[in-house]
């Protein structure tokens, strides 16, 4: 079973615009390493449900690699710098 852990977020990155390339960059890098709660990370990020594929574009050109699971009724996100995480029980469907 994967832990799940709470979207780390800042005063900076909650003062910058909703969806922009800035704050979606941000968040990303302050939960680098972490399984996170996909819907949770997009509403830190200022974007919607629908802008999951707004997030991978603005992802892709960073060399931060992607992996997307479901644990239980959660999709779940973990990003790295790392291609391969230390903790198995990270992995899920790598997308980037």
């Amino acid at each position: 079973m994967v832990r799940i852990k709470t979207v780390l977020r800042d005063s900076d990155i909650l003062n910058m615009k909703q969806g922009s390339k800035e704050r979606v960059l941000a968040t990303a890098k302050k939960n680098l390493d972490r399984v996170v709660n996909l819907g949770s990370l997009m509403r830190v990020m200022g974007l919607g449900t629908n802008g999951r594929i707004e997030m991978l574009q603005i992802l892709d050109s960073t060399g931060i690699h992607i992996w997307l699971a479901n644990e239980g009724d959660q999709d779940i996100v973990f990003l790295s710098l790392i291609e391969t995480p230390k903790d198995e029980d990270s992995l899920g469907f790598r997308w980037q």
